[in-house]
């Protein structure tokens, strides 16, 4: 396959650091980690073409409802959650607020050591932290 396309783009794995002035085509998506009352945590993404559906309620500290969303298995390295899916807003999905009201953040660190000694699972971006008595 070509890594430059007939309209002047290059690919992204084409990409290379010793130059800036690359000309990429791409799709715009938005990533996100969303959390339930329970701390579990989804990886969830959705198209720039739906971001009117959901601006207004999907919005960071802000509680809301998320029905009618696609599934797909969270495969590769180096994965945003633990949770085996990803969620994806979908032309269907309903996005409305909820008044429900907790300030916990659900931020979960990953103890230093763990990041030293090489402890951690290695498909993740996010670790979970276990305190312990």
């Amino acid at each position: 396959m070509a890594m430059v396309t007939p309209n002047g783009t290059t690919l992204l794995k084409a990409v290379k650091p010793f130059k800036t002035g690359w000309k990429v085509e791409n799709q715009n998506t938005l990533e996100f980690i969303l959390v339930d009352v329970t701390g579990d945590k989804i990886h969830c993404t959705y198209k720039r073409i739906f971001t009117p559906r959901a601006k207004k309620h999907m919005q960071i500290g802000q509680w809301c409802f998320t029905e009618n969303f696609g599934l797909t298995p969270a495969t590769g390295k180096y994965k945003a959650t633990s949770h085996k899916y990803k969620l994806s807003i979908i032309s269907s999905s309903l996005v409305t607020s909820s008044s429900l009201k907790i300030d916990d953040s659900f931020l979960s660190l990953t103890p230093y050591e763990s990041i030293i000694n090489g402890s951690l699972d290695s498909n993740f971006l996010i670790g979970k932290c276990i305190f312990s008595d």
